[in-house]
């Protein structure tokens, strides 16, 4: 069922609309953060950061890119803070308005930066940051960028990289389709949802692409809603 349905290629998810009025958006990115606690995404990125963080030094650098509303950020500051362990946070979005809903929602998370910049271009020296995260922007991308965002990725972190993505599937897309029109009204997030899984990747993929952009050990591990984690521990 996997490898019967091809990537859906030239077309635009909603949220990506730059005439998406500001309510809309906000609306938007506040019912997918909490898509992302029901069905997981959150939890994938908090269940991979202990290992990466291992044998780092107390205070942890964490890149996000593509951060959106910057939810999983907000989730790894309350998990850091549970640790006693001190986090800062570059939270990277290309979009204004996007981050100008994060920043309300951050205004007490002195931790978390926002910073507008380009994902495939990223502002930053090498080794910049002891783990880069990029939660659900590789399906936004065609051609050569997916290759383009790892390399990137891969660049600037230090020691750990977690990309969590969608699993692409003629299951996934029915569950999905069906799951959101239970669990969401937004029409934005029925719409793209769906939308998403259609321009989701299989395993194999994402692992051929990574090598593709010099990762040298990746890993796949598959989570439960059809979700995929990279996963690479540069030593």
């Amino acid at each position: 069922m996997v490898t019967m349905l091809p990537r859906l290629t030239g077309v635009t998810e909603r949220m990506d609309d730059p005439s998406l009025d500001a309510w809309e958006l906000a609306q938007a990115l506040k019912a997918l953060a909490r898509v992302n606690r029901l069905f997981g995404g959150t939890q994938i990125v908090l269940h991979h950061l202990p290992r990466l963080c291992d044998g780092l030094p107390a205070r942890i650098r964490v890149l996000d890119v593509g951060t959106g509303y910057a939810d999983i950020p907000r989730a790894i500051v309350r998990w850091a803070r549970r640790r006693g362990r001190p986090v800062e946070i570059t939270a990277l979005d290309r979009n204004p308005g996007i981050l100008a809903v994060a920043a309300r929602a951050c205004a007490e998370y002195a931790q978390i930066e926002l910073l507008r910049a380009n994902a495939l271009e990223l502002p930053f020296p090498p080794h910049s940051f002891d783990v880069v995260l990029a939660s659900q922007v590789l399906h936004h991308m065609e051609a050569g960028d997916p290759a383009r965002l790892l390399g990137e990725l891969r660049r600037v972190a230090r020691h750990g990289i977690l990309v969590h993505d969608l699993r692409r599937g003629a299951w996934s897309h029915a569950v999905t389709w069906a799951a959101l029109r239970l669990m969401s009204r937004n029409p934005i997030i029925r719409h793209d949802g769906p939308l998403s899984i259609r321009r989701g990747f299989t395993p194999a993929e994402l692992e051929a692409l990574a090598r593709s952009a010099g990762w040298m050990a990746p890993r796949v591990v598959p989570h439960a809603f059809f979700r995929l984690a990279l996963l690479e521990e540069k030593r």
